[in-house]
């Protein structure tokens, strides 16, 4: 994502992502929006968030993060 500056993030609304309680968000960068499900995963004494989305940016597409 470093190809993109921060006028891009922000070019229709303050870039942001949310996650709720349920693990369930939405997100919007530059001209993709889109919405994400996932859970907090323990490995060691480190935890993360392993999450799947789907968004456009006028085409459909989803990933695993």
């Amino acid at each position: 994502m470093e190809q993109w500056d921060e006028d891009y993030f922000n070019m229709e609304v303050q870039a942001y992502i949310m996650v709720n309680q349920r693990r369930t968000g939405d997100f919007q960068f530059g001209l993709v929006a889109g919405g994400l499900d996932g859970e907090f995963v323990r490995d060691g004494d480190t935890e993360r968030f392993e999450f799947t989305w789907d968004g456009n940016d006028g085409h459909w597409f989803a990933k695993r993060g």
